[in-house]
């Protein structure tokens, strides 16, 4: 930040009393760090943008654009360049003031490491409510050029990852107790309160002392098991806190095996441990995040088998007058594929799925168990072949 971070500092801490949301920012700080926990994949190419300015290249560059509300024109343009013309990719261009250029900046460099690029934290500037307002964005570049593929295989193309290497943390009163909370740009667009239709559109939220650790952002967050609604700041400088009053609530039943449920919606991310396969959440539109199941086998080792990525269908509506049933849990599949490959070399894949197309994880003790068994044979048995999964 160049204006903001100090004001941050200054009313950091600082709660205005009052039950409207216009009473009651409280400011928090921003920091960056290397340990970005979000990221997102940004599309390639090597095709000059229109109009934006250039400075004097190296061999082929290649050129990104990163979205983001933040901006008028929508995005930031960025282009890849190498200090030497057939080295790696090890120089970063990026409009980081909006002006339309990438020819007026020093490149930032690169960290190398095989065929990794990893950029440092990079400032870009916006211009904000109160004044000039600073993001942080981390690039990894993955260039494929030297590695040997097999004959008749197409060359593998770049990645260009970019990740939300700035966030904002201080201590926020939650009806009379301080809990420190973080806010993170999920979606790593610029912003820290998207409340998508989805958790990847949505941004997180982290409060001291939540055993969940981080929750997509929504209209409301949960707090020593009270809930509160929140109201994020769009560059995240500030949250507004009030504790929600007359919630509905509705009944959601499941399986009597499942052991947790995560849900997410229009209300926000919540976590549930059913009772005899029953929980109850706010009257709202959700979708199921994860699910888990917990059991001991005939030794008494404990199984974990938790269900993630569930497919956009899989939604359902909780209202005070109508149970909601969610069609979760067992039976999980077993999914065997072969894919033959130009040189007639032929790779099997086994996964797990659930209902919903969930991707089914399991572990045995907190490990990962021994992957199964693969044998091939002729039709008489004569050859045979054996050969271990790994799970992964």
């Amino acid at each position: 930040m160049l204006m903001k971070p100090l004001l941050n500092v200054l009313l950091a801490g600082l709660v205005w009393t009052g039950t409207a949301f216009a009473q009651s920012e409280q400011w928090l700080e921003y920091h960056t760090g290397l340990e970005a926990p979000t990221c997102h994949l940004l599309k390639v190419t090597t095709n000059a943008p229109p109009g934006v300015a250039l400075p004097a290249l190296n061999g082929r560059p290649y050129f990104a654009r990163w979205i983001t509300p933040m901006d008028p024109a929508g995005g930031r343009w960025l282009c890849l360049d190498r200090t030497r013309k057939n080295g790696p990719y090890d120089r970063l261009f990026i409009d980081s003031r909006g002006d339309g250029r990438l020819d007026d900046k020093p490149p930032v460099l690169a960290s190398l490491q095989s065929i990794l690029a990893s950029f440092p934290p990079t400032p870009v500037v916006f211009k904000g409510e109160d004044g000039p307002v600073t993001d942080h964005l981390l690039f990894r570049f993955y260039s494929y050029d030297t590695m040997q593929v097999a004959p008749g295989q197409p060359a593998i193309p770049p990645e260009l990852l970019v990740y939300a290497a700035g966030w904002y943390e201080g201590r926020v009163n939650f009806d009379g107790v301080k809990k420190r909370v973080q806010l993170f740009d999920g979606n790593v667009n610029g912003t820290f309160n998207d409340m998508g239709l989805s958790p990847a559109e949505s941004d997180r939220i982290q409060i001291e002392g939540d055993k969940t650790g981080e929750r997509f952002l929504g209209r409301m967050v949960e707090v020593d098991g009270k809930l509160f609604q929140i109201e994020v700041a769009r560059d995240g400088a500030y949250v507004k806190v009030r504790k929600a009053e007359n919630v509905t609530l509705g009944r959601v039943s499941v399986p009597e095996n499942i052991s947790e449920v995560a849900t997410f919606g229009e209300n926000g991310y919540f976590v549930r441990q059913p009772v005899k396969g029953e929980l109850t959440l706010p009257a709202g539109k959700y979708r199921v995040v994860t699910w888990m199941i917990n059991r001991k086998d005939e030794k008494g080792v404990p199984w974990t088998l938790t269900a993630s990525d569930s497919a956009p269908s899989a939604g359902f509506t909780v209202a005070a007058d109508q149970p909601a049933v969610l069609d979760i849990g067992e039976p999980i599949r077993s999914e065997l594929t072969a894919a033959e490959s130009a040189d007639r070399q032929v790779t099997f894949s086994l996964k797990f799925t659930g209902r919903q197309q969930e991707a089914i994880q399991m572990l045995r003790d907190g490990q990962t168990p021994a992957g199964p068994k693969l044998v091939l044979a002729n039709a008489d048995g004569t050859q045979c072949y054996t050969n271990s999964f790994e799970f992964g």
